[in-house]
């Protein structure tokens, strides 16, 4: 009997890696969601009544300093990115990566530029917000919890998103390489870690926050990371899914829903959180994000992050995946010249 083949291996199934990092950590740049985690239905796109106006929106963005969050998410994925293929021990595989990352950096550095993407977050956001939803929130960015919100708890997010987008993939590929061909793991059980306990006042308080801000949502994003994988391998896929793949995929998203679960990315969170914000200032953002002015702002911003994660997702298939594709076939024909052999220009 010949083994059944999987789905590709998810280095394969997510080609674009640049392209998913930056779509994961990008939802962090949204109006204060607060959080990483965000995963719910994207809204319908229909214009609410008297949406926000570009030039309110645009202060928003300004407030928020969008334009230096961009360069800075485009940096520190870069080096993740660069850091990841250096670690790879064999040499014909690490410089295949290499070559893949030069290939692929600056297409997505073109398309995920801010001057690129503010008018498809503006269109996005105008079908979220109202004029006077974002006015408050400008007002909210006027109060010290706002403040506190803008220079520390939003770099502290984009900072943990970025760790936790890491431990994902390293998990994801650690569970896929522990499966035989139906998903399922290979070897004895591994013994389920204790849970994490706060080693400090600093930790509980940054755990508070991050529960506040992000357990909810934590379930909804492990079934959109489900979806993804789902829908990137289809892209390296031409046929349908046969029934083996489809149980392959059961097996391996019910392991992933057992093994990385939200007290095993709690602790990524509270050392960004707390590496970033005092105690007392922990503190303050909690009395904030429990009023229901902040409750009802968070919501609205979940809906807008949702529903920009949708838009971009469909970019990236629709325009960015192909050009990457067409991008690594030229690279594949050029031809290196023979040994002694001098390329004419």
């Amino acid at each position: 009997m010949h083994a059944i083949a999987p789905p590709p291996h998810p280095r394969t199934a997510r080609t674009p890696h640049l392209a998913a990092a930056l779509l994961i950590t990008l939802t962090t740049l949204v109006p204060p969601a607060g959080g990483a985690g965000t995963a719910h239905a994207a809204p319908q796109a229909t214009i609410p009544v008297a949406a926000v106006s570009e030039a309110t929106l645009h202060a928003l963005f300004d407030a928020e300093q969008m334009p230096e969050r961009m360069r800075q998410i485009m940096q520190a994925v870069d080096q993740a990115q660069l850091d990841a293929i250096e670690g790879i021990a064999d040499p014909a595989e690490r410089e295949r990566k290499l070559k893949a990352y030069a290939t692929a950096q600056p297409v997505l550095q073109q398309h995920f530029a801010w001057h690129k993407l503010r008018p498809l977050v503006t269109e996005v956001y105008q079908t979220q917000y109202t004029e006077a939803e974002a006015q408050a929130l400008l007002a909210f960015y006027g109060t010290a919890p706002g403040q506190l919100h803008l220079n520390k708890l939003q770099p502290a997010m984009i900072e943990a998103t970025l760790a936790l987008a890491k431990f994902m993939d390293e998990r994801v590929d650690a569970l896929f390489e522990s499966s035989d061909d139906q998903g399922r793991a290979k070897g004895p059980r591994q013994r389920r870690p204790a849970a994490w306990v706060a080693a400090d006042a600093h930790d509980a308080l940054a755990a508070d926050l991050t529960r506040l801000l992000m357990q909810d949502e934590f379930n909804a994003r492990m079934q959109r990371l489900e979806s993804a994988m789902r829908a990137q391998t289809g892209l390296v896929q031409s046929e349908a899914p046969s029934k083996q793949q489809k149980q392959w995929f059961a097996n391996i998203s019910q392991r992933m829903r057992a093994e990385i679960r939200f007290d095993t990315v709690l602790p990524l969170i509270v050392q960004a959180l707390r590496a970033h914000l005092a105690p007392e200032e922990l503190r303050v953002l909690l009395g904030s994000e429990r009023s229901l002015a902040r409750k009802a702002q968070r919501a609205r911003a979940l809906a807008a992050s949702d529903a920009l994660s949708a838009r971009l997702q469909q970019t990236i298939r629709i325009e960015i995946f192909p050009e990457l594709l067409a991008a690594m076939a030229r690279a594949e024909t050029t031809v290196a010249p023979a040994s002694g052999e001098t390329r004419r220009p």
